[in-house]
């Protein structure tokens, strides 16, 4: 009797230490794709940052040294139409495509 005993206690034993295992291994797993999964994506760093300076070229009225052309755009308003020339700046890059008219 005391054999099985002895024989059950290191069945459980050793299923103990395989649960142990496998919740490391899956804690393992779990930690390094998050570890993996970042947060900082290099194109939306760079949209940002592009985004932020054209702002700021548009804040310090600088926005001249973005490509720009005359257009005439018609407006409508009252039934009425209204041919205007503007200049067009605009910034475009793969990703942000930004364009301001200015009279």
């Amino acid at each position: 009797m005391k054999h099985i005993t002895k024989h059950k206690s290191l069945l459980k034993s050793s299923f103990s230490t395989f649960e142990t295992i496998v919740s490391i291994t899956i804690l393992a797993i779990i930690i390094s794709g998050f570890a993996n999964f970042t947060y900082y994506d290099k194109n939306s760093s760079q949209n940002f940052n592009d985004l932020n300076k054209i702002e700021n070229l548009f804040d310090t009225n600088k926005y001249k040294t973005l490509p720009s052309y005359s257009k005439t755009i018609n407006i409508s308003k009252n039934n009425t139409n209204e041919l205007i020339q503007v200049k067009v700046y605009e910034f475009k890059n793969e990703n942000i495509k930004v364009v301001k008219y200015e009279k």
